[in-house]
């Protein structure tokens, strides 16, 4: 018998060896399907079952960017400020129903001179981190501070009414001459008129006290900058660690003025996405989750396990593209009508839906004098942004593109829906990633960005806090500018200026109303959206609902543990190939 070569011996073993590997690849891939972890459906865990709130444990929640500073001087954002209302007190608070209630002080100012002079008196025992006792001088004190131009708060033009602020402001005077310490615990505020946001300024990050002696030795060693990293404040909680960009970490202050349960620590991360946040969310990683992603927010609505544990709400809020009235073309007001009336903001309601409202106007649905019948309201209109387009010279449509800044991965997806629509009327976007970081820094100062995506979040339930510190020329700064279109208008000055001293509340919100309308018009922002917030957070996390003031503000949360792993049978379900 003639034998059989050796190649086509091993043919048929080659063969078989690569069929039994598919095989036993396939009931592999079938092993894996059928013993594939479970999805959840509603929380992983609950609480002990105690009704008494404890201290204890370790709170963790997560932001998709970072943090600024912990210096409450600069803290200017949302994400800076819900860092430093771990940290710092200032005098007044708001309670859960918007309402002004004492902080530091022992109750709410004595008003005096027609409203133009305000007496505080201070709690006892109010101490800072490094455990001595707050004095009115540490109130007066870091209120020069901010007030100094040497400081560069971008605070500051919320209490230049104070007699004195501009001529210390400008080095011209050692001391403000309306903040008067009269005792150890008593502090009075002298106006050069009434100004009906002035309590509003005193509850903000701006006027939390600092102590004199941490700063002095930090600034001479390390820089003005060094306070921001290394805060010492009066707060709930100290600070105790801080890997940039990573995570903060807070711990619990045991001679906090109010005392109640809260947990040991907390743990602040930076740079989560939604995504990220979303699913280690739902795997019981994070204890709240804020602005969830798309999938998960559909998620969260459609499941009744998750129903006692999350809200939903609109948001004071507003988003827009800014654009810089400094530099061409959005010198123009034609070009800047052009681009409000070019977005077409119903892509992001389809793209979102029940996560946005398309903006028509500065002021959020919720916050009077906003009118949803504005007749200056902006929208989409491509026949009339392309006669702005021709208005302004440009009916071709612009000869160099424009450069749009962006900071996030969910910007940069809404850039990229109006991108289309703007190339329409002949202006094309060129996309500009950085940092929050450096988008804080640069958009504050003149003509840097020419166009960006921006935002507001209401620090006080008032209009004038979407009008003045916006868009007011007094806003605009060599750096920190808070009018960061850099728009000027001596007709919208002269309106808000008469606002904001008005007692009368229908002809203050008359004015109010007026600006509304000339903002609109002219454009400094192309308003996109007002987003509806979502939170939700795990049943063993106690004391918290969402705040109409402060975004992330988790001050008197308590944990329920230990916490408990829920049955499988309960709030799971098998998931298919």
């Amino acid at each position: 018998m003639r034998s059989t070569p050796r190649t086509e011996r091993r043919r048929p073993t080659r063969w078989m060896t690569g069929a039994a590997a598919l095989v036993a690849a396939a009931l592999l891939l079938g092993w894996v399907i059928a013993n594939f972890p479970r999805a959840p459906i509603g929380p992983r865990y609950v609480g002990a079952g105690h009704q008494t709130p404890r201290s204890g444990g370790t709170f963790i929640f997560a932001a998709g960017s970072n943090i600024h500073t912990l210096d409450p001087h600069f803290a200017y954002d949302t994400l800076s400020t819900a860092a430093c209302r771990l940290l710092y007190d200032g005098l007044l608070d708001y309670d859960y129903d918007g309402n002004m209630i004492p902080g530091l002080a022992a109750e709410l100012p004595k008003m005096s001179d027609g409203g133009r002079s305000f007496r505080f008196t201070l709690r006892n025992g109010i101490k800072f981190h490094n455990g001595r006792e707050i004095t009115a001088e540490d109130i007066s004190w870091s209120l020069h501070r901010l007030l100094s131009e040497r400081i560069g708060s971008p605070g500051y033009p919320f209490f230049k009414s104070i007699q004195g602020a501009p001529a210390y402001h400008r080095g011209e005077a050692d001391r403000v001459e309306g903040i008067v310490v009269l005792d150890e615990k008593t502090i009075e505020f002298h106006l050069d008129e009434a100004d009906q946001t002035f309590l509003n300024a005193l509850a903000m990050p701006f006027s939390y006290p600092l102590a004199k002696e941490h700063v002095e030795k930090l600034e001479q060693a390390e820089g003005r900058d060094a306070v921001g990293r290394h805060p010492v404040g009066s707060g709930p909680f100290t600070f105790s660690r801080w890997e940039r960009g990573v995570q903060v970490e807070f711990e619990r202050f045991e001679e906090y003025w109010a005392p109640q349960a809260r947990p040991d620590r907390m743990i602040f991360l930076e740079n989560i996405s939604s995504d990220v946040a979303s699913a280690r969310f739902r795997n019981g990683d994070l204890d709240v989750v804020y602005r969830p992603s798309k999938v998960t927010r559909l998620f969260l609505r459609a499941s009744e396990a998750w129903a006692p544990y999350r809200a939903e709400s609109p948001s004071a809020s507003v988003f827009a593209l800014g654009l810089n009235c400094e530099l061409p073309p959005f010198d123009d007001v034609h070009v800047r009508r052009a681009v409000a009336f070019a977005l077409d903001r119903s892509k992001l309601e389809r793209l979102d839906p029940g996560q946005v409202i398309a903006a028509t106007q500065i002021l959020p649905p919720m916050l009077a004098p906003h009118d949803p019948e504005l007749p200056t309201r902006q929208g989409f209109d491509l026949e009339r942004a392309k006669e702005e387009m021709r208005l302004a010279g440009f009916p071709d449509g612009l000869i160099e593109p424009v450069t749009l800044w962006v900071r996030g991965e969910g910007e940069v997806r809404a850039a990229q829906l109006f991108q289309q629509d703007l190339k329409a009327i002949g202006i094309e976007i060129e996309l500009k990633m950085v940092s929050f970081a450096t988008y804080l820094k640069e958009t504050g100062r003149p003509r840097v960005a020419q166009a960006a995506f921006t935002g507001w979040h209401q620090d006080f339930p008032d209009p004038s806090n979407f009008m003045d510190i916006l868009f007011h020329s007094r806003s605009i700064h060599p750096e920190n500018s808070e009018n960061r279109s850099f728009y000027r208008n001596p007709k919208l000055d002269a309106i808000l200026d008469r606002a904001r001293p008005e007692i009368d509340r229908e002809a203050r919100l008359a004015l109010y109303a007026q600006a509304n309308a000339i903002l609109a018009d002219e454009a400094p922002w192309a308003f996109l959206y007002y987003p509806i917030d979502m939170f939700a957070w795990q049943p063993y996390v106690k004391g918290f609902r969402p705040h109409p003031v402060w975004l992330n503000e988790y001050r008197n949360v308590w944990l329920d543990l230990p916490r408990e792993r829920v049955s499988q049978s309960i709030y799971e379900q098998e998931t298919g190939p």
